[in-house]
């Protein structure tokens, strides 16, 4: 619950970003790092699995 929290907060995030930040390619770039960021907390852990 706490993963899907935080990609929730990363997506609004990122939408704020989109819209505050008007016609801005730093905005933008900035936006598509903060989704990336989201993206990644939702990932599986592949160390957790191994025995």
């Amino acid at each position: 619950m706490k993963r899907f929290s935080a990609l929730c907060l990363t997506a609004w995030s990122a939408a704020a970003l989109l819209y505050f930040g008007r016609h801005s390619a730093a905005f933008i770039a900035l936006s598509g790092v903060v989704m990336l960021a989201g993206f990644d907390l939702v990932r599986p852990d592949f160390r957790k699995r191994r025995p």
